[in-house]
């Protein structure tokens, strides 16, 4: 007796992650098809019972997923059609031929072609003669009907269950010695390393289990500033977790070493006279050592103003490429910029002496200004910037022993409230 295939169709008025999504729908069946940019194909034959029907399962889905609408059909597209276009599956009805024929998914130009002869339905379409309607409109029309009605095969492509980057040790014997748990470390170390390198991928993140003999799970995790599957790199760093934070209690009777998370890392040709520095495995040894958080390094912002133009991202994250300015930008800047007295002949001209924390100094050389202001259109109105009208001029300026300096004017001549000079970084 062959089973009737049935077929759930999910689909959310909005564009969505179908792919994640597609995945994540496989604890309803291991058969699932993502369908960009809005919709997840589910082949629940023989699997819905497990749910207390199909009922059941659209009941739970619903519940899971606000928002969505299913429907379930005996076929692919009269399912995708009754998700976008029937009443949400919700009574149960199955029929197709009431709905409109983008609801088995022919193009705009053949549904307004099959319009002008009066065929607007689904169950319209379904009563013409396959060989006249294939001869006047092409084979699109006939063959998605049939597909619909399941007269003609549909090509369905189920998503493969993600790679399990993955490697377990299941042990004779319970272990509990130093030597032989870092000695069974290191083989899977060896084989996780190897299965990277033929993927061509590199991990950025790793986590040991241990399985006691009293169903404690203790485990430690390694971080990587970048993808990594150097093994001798990842076995020492292995060790010394291993030895600073894992109790084997009675004995240890399985060991898993997985890469939680993986980027790509392509082969490189390495040299026969002096190989490379690896400048990232001291990295790697601090960032383990030390707590995650305390690496991080700056990345480009999108915005304007120069205490806002960078921010703060883990080590572990890859860099970021920085676009060259227009004018010139200090070495050093100052968290909060610190106010100075200043001296300008004219008041929208650079100055020619300033002091800053008692100490005077003459301006020999200025370029500038550079006018720089609030972001006004991703930025909301705050009172933490120094100046009122939110408006810097920027000065480069040097004094006569060349020490360079950044200073900005702010606010405008005239304006709201008086102009106050700020010292905001240094170029040596």
């Amino acid at each position: 007796m062959t089973m009737q295939r049935r077929l759930l169709s999910l689909w959310w008025p909005e564009p969505v992650d179908v792919e994640a999504l597609a995945l994540w729908c496989q604890f309803v069946s291991p058969l699932t098809v993502a369908q960009p940019p809005d919709g997840v194909l589910i082949d629940i034959t023989g699997c819905a019972h497990l749910f207390g029907g199909e009922a059941g399962l659209r009941a739970r889905l619903a519940r899971l997923l606000p928002g969505v609408r299913l429907a379930i059909a005996n076929t692919a597209t009269a399912a995708w059609g009754l998700a976008r276009y029937g009443a949400n599956g919700d009574d149960g009805d199955e029929d197709i031929s009431a709905l409109p024929l983008a609801a088995i998914g022919l193009e705009a130009r053949c549904i307004a072609r099959l319009s002008r002869v009066g065929v607007r339905r689904v169950g319209q379409l379904a009563a013409l003669p396959r060989a006249e309607l294939t001869a006047g409109f092409g084979p699109a029309p006939a063959l998605k009907c049939a597909q619909a009605l399941g007269l003609a095969p549909e090509v369905l492509k189920f998503c493969a269950e993600p790679v399990a980057w993955r490697e377990d040790m299941h042990l004779p014997e319970p272990i509990f010695a130093p030597a032989s748990l870092q000695a069974a470390l290191s083989r899977l170390t060896a084989k996780l390393c190897a299965r990277l390198a033929k993927a061509e991928r590199g991990a950025t993140a790793l986590k040991a289990k241990f399985y006691r003999i009293d169903r404690a799970v203790p485990e430690f995790d390694l971080n990587f500033a970048s993808p990594c599957r150097d093994e001798a790199q990842i076995i020492r760093l292995a060790h010394e977790s291993l030895a600073r934070s894992i109790d084997p209690g009675f004995g240890v009777e399985m060991i898993r070493l997985s890469a939680e998370r993986t980027e790509c890392l392509a082969a490189v040709q390495t040299s026969i006279t002096r190989p490379a520095p690896d400048y990232q495995a001291p990295v790697n040894l601090l960032l383990n050592r030390l707590a995650p958080g305390t690496f991080w390094r700056a990345v480009p912002h999108d915005s304007h103003i120069p205490e806002y133009a960078a921010r703060r991202t883990p080590v572990c994250q890859p860099p970021a490429a920085w676009t060259r300015p227009r004018f010139p930008r200090p070495l050093r800047l100052l968290r909060v910029p610190d106010a100075i007295t200043a001296i300008a002949p004219v008041p929208d001209d650079p100055p020619v002496f300033f002091s800053w924390r008692g100490q005077g100094f003459r301006v020999a050389h200025a370029t500038g200004p550079e006018r720089i202001a609030r972001d006004w259109w991703c930025h909301k109105a705050d009172n933490t910037r120094p100046e009122d009208e939110k408006i810097r001029d920027y000065y480069a300026v040097e004094d006569a022993s060349g020490a360079a300096f950044w200073l900005f004017r702010a606010g405008r001549h005239g304006g709201v409230a008086p102009a106050r000079w700020y010292l905001h970084g240094f170029f040596k």
